[in-house]
């Protein structure tokens, strides 16, 4: 019995704990609506991972639905009213255990928008991987209405956003 605890003594230390910097981060959410193409940019965002070795075993990652800023307030106000922000007030994700090979890194994870939750896949790219820090970049295709989210209108419905939206990130993470 003294043997395996001190195995799992082991393992569990050689796991490092990294975490997110926003200033050295970007995460953008763009689509399309019947007057032209947007884009938000997300300005609240953590990322948490626990590492060992060549793999990831935990990833937790939250945005605060409020920090999503396109630049219009009006657009601001009618994405938070869709995303149901006084209920959901946080897009959420979980994953684990990733294993990267070169620079992908296939994922495969637990998605939270507005309250509804979705496994999805994605391939990201590993911009770098060192003992202090990992950059890992993606983008994410999804609809809107797999989320139970009804694309938002404007001008008594003239004007509509497109249901296709696409999540782009470049999230950089430092040894704790």
């Amino acid at each position: 019995m003294l043997t395996i605890t001190l195995a799992l003594m082991i393992v569990a230390a050689s796991a490092q704990d990294y975490a997110s910097r926003i200033a050295e981060s970007s995460m953008t959410i763009a689509g399309t609506s019947t007057l032209h193409d947007w884009e938000s940019k997300v300005e609240s965002f953590a990322a948490l991972a626990t590492v060992e070795g060549e793999t990831i075993l935990t990833v937790a990652f939250k945005a605060a639905v409020s920090s999503i800023k396109s630049g219009t307030s009006a657009m601001d106000t009618n994405t938070y009213k869709a995303l149901n922000e006084s209920q959901h007030p946080n897009i959420e994700f979980t994953a684990g255990p990733l294993k990267y090979s070169g620079s992908s890194l296939p994922i495969k994870g637990s998605l939270t928008i507005a309250g509804v939750t979705k496994k999805v896949e994605f391939k990201a790219v590993i911009e770098k991987w060192s003992e202090e820090s990992i950059t890992v970049k993606a983008t994410y295709a999804l609809k809107m209405s797999d989320y139970g989210i009804e694309p938002p209108k404007a001008m008594m419905g003239t004007i509509r956003t497109g249901d296709d939206v696409t999540i782009s990130f470049n999230i950089s993470l430092y040894k704790k």
